[in-house]
């Protein structure tokens, strides 16, 4: 049961994603008007990379490095602990090193009814705001199952990877980075307005 949903969600993903990156070519027919949830604001030129499975760490650890401005982020679940290889303590490491840069680091969890996943995401929010970094739950009424981070307005992570080891490691995962301002605004605009 649990691998045909895991199969339902991939080629759901997999479908927003070549919707995504076939978008211009949807978007820019004769019409002006631009309802539905999906449609971006007039189409524009954009870098798109797939980033399955292992390929997801290193490319979004080297953008955390590159930050200069702002990370804005919505993540799942955070497992970090001491191992010195623990991909997601090197990221969270890698986002209080931004926010002391001054690069202004807004990250969003969730609010879990699972306790041991809570407890891990506050272990992970406890470690961000002791270094500066602005760290706030959603509502419990609500799941916010979103992966993404949106890096100086225009650098886009979204996708099925959590910051945990499995997944960086272990899961079969798939993410995808596009280059995009107009993403960029809507990711963001999207993060800011999950309920607390």
């Amino acid at each position: 049961m649990r691998r045909r949903q895991w199969l339902i969600s991939a080629f759901l993903f997999l479908t927003s994603v070549i919707f995504l990156l076939f978008s211009k070519t949807l978007f820019t027919s004769g019409t002006s008007e631009r309802n539905g949830a999906l449609a971006l604001s007039e189409a524009s030129e954009c870098h798109a990379l797939l980033l399955p499975n292992r390929e997801y760490y290193p490319y979004l650890k080297g953008f955390f490095q590159k930050a200069e401005k702002s990370i804005v982020g919505t993540v799942y679940l955070v497992r970090a602990n001491s191992f010195p290889d623990n991909e997601p303590s090197d990221l969270l490491r890698e986002l209080i090193a931004a926010s002391k840069r001054n690069v202004q680091v807004e990250i969003l969890l969730e609010n879990s009814e699972d306790k041991d996943s809570l407890e891990s995401n506050r272990f992970a929010a406890q470690m961000l705001e002791k270094a500066g970094v602005q760290v706030r739950f959603d509502s419990a009424k609500i799941a916010t199952h979103a992966k993404t981070f949106v890096i100086d307005g225009r650098y886009c992570f979204l996708g099925s990877h959590n910051l945990t080891h499995a997944a960086m490691a272990r899961n079969a995962e798939l993410s995808i980075f596009v280059d995009s301002p107009e993403m960029g605004e809507k990711i963001t605009n999207f993060v800011r307005q999950i309920p607390r």
